[in-house]
């Protein structure tokens, strides 16, 4: 989880500076792959679905 944590400010910036569905669908599909990616980490250490609030 501590490992995790440390992508936080990353992951921010990168919503508020990246378009993910960019026009270009290369792009698009690059940088939903990359989510995918980090979905599939957080998803390894924890099911947070099992949170409530």
């Amino acid at each position: 989880m501590a490992e995790l944590a440390t992508l936080r400010a990353a992951v921010d910036a990168f919503f508020g500076t990246v378009m993910v569905n960019a026009q270009d669908p290369a792009v698009r599909e690059n940088r939903l792959t990359l989510l995918s990616g980090i979905r599939n980490a957080v998803h390894a250490v924890a099911d947070f679905s099992r949170i409530e609030g």
